[in-house]
């Protein structure tokens, strides 16, 4: 891979990752319970980043399943509390 490909590929990972922290601010501020992030492409490869980032507010993060190949979705939930 080179260093542009690299480069645009964390771009990416970046800007799937700032949705996930906005949909966390969200569930976070009590504006909803759930948030649910549609067509992450790199979905699968920033499960366990996003994850950690909700676990800081006890909050979970758990991908949505899909019957096809189409780009992974993922759920904040603001759980039991």
């Amino acid at each position: 891979m080179d260093a542009l490909t690299e480069e645009a590929l964390q771009a990416e990972i970046d800007r799937e990752l700032r949705l996930v922290d906005s949909a966390i601010a969200m569930v976070r501020s009590g504006s909803a319970r759930r948030v649910t992030v549609v067509n992450l492409p790199h979905g699968a490869a920033i499960l366990e980043a996003a994850r950690a980032r909700a676990a800081l507010h006890r909050l979970s993060v758990n991908p949505v399943g899909s019957t096809d190949d189409s780009p992974c979705t993922l759920a904040v939930d603001a759980g039991d509390g």
